[in-house]
């Protein structure tokens, strides 16, 4: 076989005449002002390639494309060599084999590997193409090698044939030719007449196979007939001599014909949208290409297309697969064009010739950026859009000054070169404007792909064509409807022809180049930081700001995900100050989603600044996110909204005087120790989380204590592994209140040590509490980091602690002491063993971890039923916030002979093994408590403790001798 080749490099520019593309009567064109194209249609970037196929007779009819290989299948009327493979392998076209059918072809359809050919007695033959060994690859299937390259399996003849005896009306001829065929999966449909047959090609390749369906769709004969590429073989698009074009629904019972328009002119051909399935074009003998929006019953369509040089008809027309606004068209003057949907200036941005010879293009079709287009005297063109000719015709939203940034990405995208637009949204930094950031932000935004029919479109009530005897009414809505149609297809193209189209594969576009992922990461930051911005500002501008949607906290918290990622990548993209902003919009109204986003922001700096010196960021930065996340803080000279948190409400005021000098010193805790500080935070929702889950008061103390215990031995643990030369820390793991610089976490633990008598407990974490104030700030005075002085008692919460302590804990436990005292006194075995060991370790826990002991003293009102019987009024009362030590000391010694005495009179109340026996059990657990008390105070002890040390000391050996027996 044999055939010519030649290839050419078009330098053809437009038309000498300006075309038009006119929105038929669509007076609102105003969308348009956002656009602003190329107004040169230059072509210098088509690369045409020509094929000239050893066809004799030079009667070629069709073209069939395969969908994932570069094979092409071209039937002509020849009744000797009519059926050529073409492969196209860039800007080459060869013809791989050529084979004599049966019968004349006059339409061809090709899927996978099977070919579909629709001949002049009403019959359409299916072929199997071992497509492998047509094209050369050497993964042929095993043993098909001496097989036939093209092998019949079927044919199917259509029963509508006999109802073609009389020609339509003009020049059309009686004929019994299958004018078109074509696949949907194994379904496939073949037209004779006006009348579509639909087989199943997996079924019914028996003796003789029976059509699935039959639907008469015209009187006249269709010229096309072709399944809808969305949603399956469900709808088939026909157009018609008549100049009909028709939808019909294989879905629907009875009469299929589900939609309906009529032109005056015939229409040649038919092609949906690949990318937007309610648009539907057909090629009218009248010159003009008509775009139908299928979601309106219309009379005039949504755009008409129509070059007003041309002498020539639309014969085909075939869309672009890669951009939603272009749509190329073959005339019967040899000439093939691609039309922009778009733009009425510069409607034609590629204008080729499509023959050699004479012949009209019977038969086009596109893959990626190449059409092809059949002449029918044999002529196989392939016309390759290069980058230079795309970007030409890309759209720009600000105009094309060539220089900018968007203006280049704009180019590049439209080009679909994805590589090149990255590296130039990555060659300068981005623009502060935040409309350039939106527009970048759209321009590679993926869209998905569209819904077909029955999701989120349907196809209306077929209308009947206007006439002069219809209604003023029924012309009223006709007109109206016709316009709501432009309307869509206009909101469509500036929604979808700006960027990429529907469904583009951006994932794996990404995955192939690093700097398209780099550049995505940074638009996405962009945009995020342009959204966050908004909401703090939205937020600021009004109280009800977003109403009727989303608030703006609400918006905010559903980004968290995205704005811990996004720090996580790269922390230099959102500013420290805007992500505290973000947390304190969330934290009033979500107090866990608030605390979770703060945190995993802390966490990510963290993680960053763990790098070494070659960190972009420090933890040091976070001081005012912190100073909001565990507001307020030890160092807050305002804190009357505690009382809201510790009554478990969900809301939490967020706002601080001076806050720069408390933040300063959590910048302090945040260079010395930032893990410490973090977990801080963690502890914080911890807290909150059992406070809202609620319960009983008892259950609730307990949970809060636990967690305070257990967050001091995380902290005790992440303190053993700090680098010594970082500067002292204020924090001792055997008081959980110095763990901690939040205001509520102190308060809502000390807070539950009262309802659980844990007295001593109260006592030992107050003490740190009542430093006295020194007259300057420069020596440290209440500092976390490089002191171990403790809180001044002038600060608020200190002074709310010390009232506490001096008007409940110390009464409460003096009295404890009491009543356990004047117990022993009057009968020492009177008590059960817990009484004695719980008092005795409280009194050792005071004083052995009692450092810093202040004692202040306060003066309360008398209580109301202080009146005397004679009418006089008590006088006010001084409390104080420490117990006497002599007391302490003397209630250790009373109460601890009283259970060592218990402890003997259990030893020889019964046999000598049981005595013993119950004796170890009672003593056992005071003396492990004692002893690990004494352990922990050996290692930092002070010179005042020394005495209480020795005598606990002296205790346990006293125990040893009944907790070892």
């Amino acid at each position: 076989m044999s055939g010519t080749r030649s290839r050419r490099q078009s330098t053809r520019g437009v038309a000498t005449a300006s075309p038009t593309t006119a929105v038929a009567g669509c007076s609102s064109a105003h969308w348009r002002q956002a656009y602003v194209a190329s107004d040169t249609g230059d072509t210098s970037g088509v690369q045409s390639t020509s094929l000239g196929l050893p066809d004799e007779s030079r009667f070629t009819t069709s073209l069939a494309m395969s969908e994932d290989q570069p094979l092409l299948a071209v039937g002509s009327g020849s009744h000797e060599t009519n059926m050529f493979f073409v492969q196209s392998l860039d800007d080459q076209l060869d013809v791989k084999a050529s084979f004599a059918s049966k019968f004349p072809i006059y339409a061809l359809a090709l899927h996978g590997n099977l070919l579909l050919a629709g001949t002049d007695r009403s019959t359409s033959v299916l072929y199997r193409v071992d497509r492998a060994r047509l094209l050369g690859y050497t993964d042929a299937d095993a043993g098909a090698e001496d097989g036939p390259l093209v092998r019949c399996v079927g044919t199917f003849k259509s029963k509508a044939a006999r109802s073609v005896d009389v020609a339509a009306p003009g020049s059309h001829a009686p004929t019994r030719r299958v004018s078109c065929v074509d696949f949907a999966g194994d379904a496939f449909l073949a037209c004779v007449g006006g009348v579509v047959s639909v087989w199943d090609a997996a079924r019914n390749q028996q003796q003789q196979p029976q059509p699935l369906r039959v639907e008469r769709v015209s009187a006249q004969p269709l010229t096309r007939a072709v399944w809808s590429p969305h949603g399956g073989a469900t709808l088939v698009a026909a157009s018609g001599v008549d100049g009909g074009a028709a939808i019909v629904d294989l879905r629907r019972r009875g009469r299929a014909v589900a939609w309906r328009a009529a032109t005056a002119a015939g229409a040649n051909d038919a092609a949906w949208s690949p990318l937007v399935p309610h648009w539907l074009a057909t090629a009218g003998e009248d010159g003009a290409v008509r775009v139908w929006d299928l979601r309106y019953a219309t009379t005039t369509p949504a755009m008409t297309v129509r070059h007003a040089t041309s002498a020539g008809v639309p014969r085909r027309v075939a869309w672009s697969p890669t951009h939603v606004d272009l749509i190329s068209v073959g005339t019967s003057d040899r000439a093939w064009r691609l039309h922009s949907l778009r733009d009425a200036l510069s409607p034609v941005v590629a204008d080729c010739r499509a023959a050699d010879d004479v012949g009209a293009v019977v038969s086009a079709c596109a893959k990626g950026s190449t059409f092809y287009t059949l002449s029918a005297c044999g002529d196989l063109f392939a016309h390759r859009l290069t980058p230079q000719a795309l970007s030409l015709a890309a759209v720009h939203r600000r105009g094309d000054d060539g220089d900018s940034v968007l203006s280049r990405a704009e180019s590049a995208v439209y080009a679909r070169d994805i590589r090149g637009a990255a590296d130039a949204v990555l060659s300068q930094p981005l623009s502060s404007d935040a409309a350039t950031t939106r527009a970048l932000c759209d321009l590679f935004a993926a869209k998905p792909r569209l819904a077909t029919a029955a999701a989120e479109w349907t196809l209306p009530t077929t209308l009947p064509r206007a006439s002069l005897t219809d209604s003023a009414a029924t012309a009223a809505d006709s007109e109206s409807t016709d316009a709501a149609a432009r309307h869509a297809m206009a909101a469509d193209l500036q929604r979808l022809g700006y960027g990429l189209p529907p469904d583009f594969p951006l994932d794996a576009t990404a995955a192939r180049h690093p700097a398209v992922l780099q550049a995505l990461e940074r638009l996405n930051t962009a945009s995020l930081r342009s959204a966050l911005d908004d909401l703090v500002a939205q937020s600021e501008g009004s109280e009800d700001a977003g109403s009727g949607s989303s608030p703006p906290w609400k918006a905010a918290a559903d980004r968290a995900q995205q704005i811990v990622q996004c720090v996580t990548a790269d922390p230099t993209l959102l500013d420290a100050r805007l992500l505290r902003a973000v947390v304190k919009l969330v934290l009033p109204n979500d107090c866990i989603a608030g605390l979770t986003l703060g945190l995993g922001i802390c966490q990510a700096y963290l993680a960053h600044q763990r790098r070494g010196p070659a960190a972009a960021v420090s933890c040091g930065d976070l001081d005012g996110l912190v100073h909001v996340l565990l507001f307020p803080t030890v160092f807050d000279a305002d804190s009357a909204n505690d009382s809201a948190m510790a009554a478990g409400t969900t809301t939490r005021a967020v706002g601080a005087p001076d806050a720069h000098a408390v933040r300063e010193r959590i910048r302090e805790c945040l260079d010395a120790c930032p893990d410490v500080v973090f977990e801080m935070v963690r502890l914080e929702i911890s807290i909150q989380d059992a406070v809202l889950k609620g319960g009983e008061q008892a259950h609730v103390a307990e949970a809060i204590v636990q967690t305070m215990k257990e967050h001091a031995q995380t902290v005790a643990t992440l303190l053993d592994s700090r680098q010594p030369q970082l500067p002292p820390v204020q924090i001792h793991a055997l008081y959980p209140t110095t763990t901690t610089i939040s205001a509520s976490a102190v308060r809502l633990y000390l807070n539950s040590l009262v309802p659980m008598r844990a007295y001593d407990e109260y006592l030992v974490n107050s003490q740190w509490w009542r430093v006295a104030p020194l007259s300057h700030a420069s020596t440290g005075e209440g500092r976390v980091v490089g002191s171990d002085m403790g809180w001044p008692s002038s600060y608020p919460l200190a002074r709310m602690i010390n009232r506490q302590t001096a008007t409940l804990v110390v009464p409460r436990f003096a009295r404890q002491l009491d009543v356990v005292r004047a117990a022993v006194a009057k009968e020492p075995l009177s008590l059960e063993p817990r009484l004695y060991r719980d008092t005795l370790l409280k009194i050792a826990r005071i004083n052995l971890l009692m450092r810093c002991d202040q004692a202040l003293t306060f003066t309360v009102p008398p209580p109301p039923s202080s009146q005397s019987a004679e009418g006089a009024v008590a006088g006010p009362k001084s409390v104080t916030t420490s117990i006497s030590e002599s007391l302490l000391v003397d209630a250790f010694d009373e109460i601890g002979n009283a259970f060592l005495m218990l402890l003997e009179a259990l030893a020889r109340h019964a046999s000598h093994r049981d005595a013993h026996k119950r004796a170890a059990a009672e003593a056992l657990p005071l003396h492990e408590s004692l002893a690990k008390l004494v352990e922990r105070q050996s290692v930092s002890i002070t010179p005042g403790r020394k005495p209480h040390v020795a005598s606990v000391t002296k205790y346990l050996r006293k125990l040893e001798h009944y907790a070892n027996a």
